[in-house]
């Protein structure tokens, strides 16, 4: 039984083999210390579940110079935007669709808004509220999210009111 024989490597040939496989092992620059954070379906949840339980935490997620609908721009304006509602209503948002890019994110949300204390200041829902009225809102919207993967802006058309206020009881 004879081995057949390989025949002896040109010098260029080993090292050139040599070079590729060493580079195959080298070890790679961190790249994920610059990676921007997800913004994918479970962040959005997280998201999602902050809001829904009036924890005002979810503005975590925003650039401190968000842009915000309804012309508020910055993270202390939407903190103060939200901290004005609270008192007076429980909103509750339903997910419909969401997809998400490296560049941003799009959802349609279902939105539950009832109030649970009689608000006297139309200048916060554009009227006086009620303690027990409801109303239902569908939207979409559109986050634009910067380098480090925060929302650095959020928009979309005016939301579809299913159900104007209303009396839950009626």
């Amino acid at each position: 039984m004879f081995m057949k024989s390989r025949a002896p490597l040109k010098r260029r040939e080993l090292l050139s083999k040599t070079l590729i496989g060493s580079i195959a092992l080298a070890p790679l620059p961190a790249v994920a210390a610059t990676r921007a954070a997800r913004f994918d379906r479970a962040a959005y949840d997280r998201y999602i579940q902050l809001m829904n339980k009036g924890d005002l935490n979810f503005i975590d997620y925003y650039s401190d110079d968000v842009s915000f609908v309804m012309n508020i721009r910055g993270k202390k304006a939407v903190r103060d935007f939200y901290i004005r509602q609270q008192p007076y209503v429980m909103e509750t948002l339903e997910v419909l669709f969401f997809c998400s890019d490296r560049g941003g994110a799009a959802a349609q949300i279902l939105s539950k808004i009832q109030c649970v204390r009689n608000c006297d200041d139309p200048s916060i829902f554009g009227r006086n509220l009620v303690a027990g009225e409801v109303q239902l809102v569908r939207g979409c919207l559109l986050y634009g999210l910067n380098s480090q993967g925060k929302i650095a802006e959020i928009k979309g058309p005016p939301p579809e009111i299913l159900q104007p206020w209303h009396s839950a009881t009626a």
